[in-house]
């Protein structure tokens, strides 16, 4: 009987295993850059991920290679003392977590109103 239990078990574990392996969906993430924006695409839409200069005044661009820019990812700025201006296109609904956190230098945001969601400590 323990030997039929043992073997049970395994069979259920190994099951377990190859199901959990398995993707539930399919969706495409790439992280690329446009020279001054690091971005990800994910389902046809593109989210800021930082920048490669964040000095003085940025603007976040409302389209990167045809992408919509919809959001700013997880501390994406943070960190960035030397940035003082950031401005935001229409384009852009959500701003998530600590994404311009411990910004120091920042002095100034531009925030549309299609921006529905502003993650904990964001600014």
């Amino acid at each position: 009987m323990k030997r039929k239990t043992t073997k049970l078990l395994s069979l259920l574990l190994s099951l377990v295993l190859i199901i959990a392996l398995v993707p539930l969906g399919t969706f495409t993430v790439s992280a690329e850059t446009d020279g001054k924006f690091n971005y990800k695409v994910n389902n046809g839409e593109a989210t800021i991920t930082g920048c490669t200069d964040p000095v003085g005044e940025i603007t976040i661009p409302s389209s990167i290679n045809g992408y919509p820019v919809t959001s700013i990812d997880y501390r994406a700025f943070a960190d960035c003392n030397s940035l003082t201006t950031v401005i935001i296109p229409d384009s852009v609904t959500s701003i998530d977590n600590y994404a311009f956190y411990n910004c120091a230098g920042l002095t100034s945001i531009t925030i549309p109103d299609s921006v529905t969601s502003i993650g904990f400590g964001a600014f």
